[in-house]
């Protein structure tokens, strides 16, 4: 049997996600650094002194290499998903390629076989722009699936949690992933689409559960644990990985 228990170190300043996870075949304490977390896997029989003399003796080869990770993490980020010819929906890569026609004007389409989208660009569009078009046009395109998959997991989830909700609308929020009015109008970020799935639908739990607390009270996240059980894992993704989601 595997338990695990997640939340935040704080190293030097640094905000670490952090799990711990027991597992009965373990017959030491080891460590793992993730992408997006540090894992310590702990024997049964292990004490929480125990735990926690490992965690601190281990501090400076864990922010070491927690650093280092995320320092792979921003350069991975940093590469254009647009010069790669690929962009994410859904935590998965979706391929375009680009053609240039004598249309008039800049076309997309989706091939559902294959998931895979072809634009066209009209042969007047200098060479230059090509980029800053493409960008637009796939963003729209983004903004549209998004509302689409956003709205199916609103009604789904609503009548799953017997909740609720007004309006929804999709919005590019800077500094939020979501919020829900009291009046019962949840706002999404449209960027949002690009996280892995278990992360949107954490994000359409999260505003669907303050139909229910209008707070964060422990109440709340009891409430969002019954249908996201791995919340916090969820809520730590967005935390490390958010600013990547973004079309270079």
């Amino acid at each position: 049997m595997i338990k695990s228990k997640s939340t935040l170190l704080v190293l030097q300043g640094t905000i670490i996600p952090y799990e711990e996870r027991r597992n009965c075949r373990s017959k030491r304490l080891s460590m793992h650094i993730g992408k997006d977390k540090v894992r310590v896997t702990i024997p049964t029989r292990a004490s929480k002194r125990e735990i926690q003399e490992f965690v601190t003796v281990n501090q400076e080869w864990i922010l070491k290499n927690w650093l280092k990770m995320q320092e792979k993490l921003t350069e991975a980020a940093e590469k254009h998903y647009l010069s790669e010819k690929a962009f994410p929906l859904l935590g998965q890569p979706i391929p375009f390629q680009t053609q240039i026609t004598n249309r008039k004007r800049v076309t997309l389409r989706y091939f559902d076989e294959g998931h895979r989208i072809e634009i066209y660009l009209p042969a007047g569009i200098p060479p230059e722009q090509h980029q800053s078009v493409l960008r637009e046009i796939i963003e729209k395109w983004l903004r549209r699936k998004g509302h689409e998959i956003f709205q199916s997991k609103l009604d789904q989830f609503s009548v799953l949690m017997d909740v609720k909700y007004n309006t929804f609308r999709l919005k590019e929020q800077k500094t939020r992933w979501g919020s829900c009015s009291s009046k019962g109008n949840i706002n999404l970020n449209w960027r949002a689409i690009m996280a892995p799935e278990a992360v949107v639908n954490y994000l359409v739990i999260h505003e669907l559960a303050h139909l229910r607390y209008m707070n964060h009270s422990q109440a709340f996240w009891e409430f969002v644990g019954r249908y996201c059980s791995d919340y916090a894992a969820q809520r730590d993704w967005l935390k490390v990985n958010g600013e990547s989601l973004t079309l270079n």
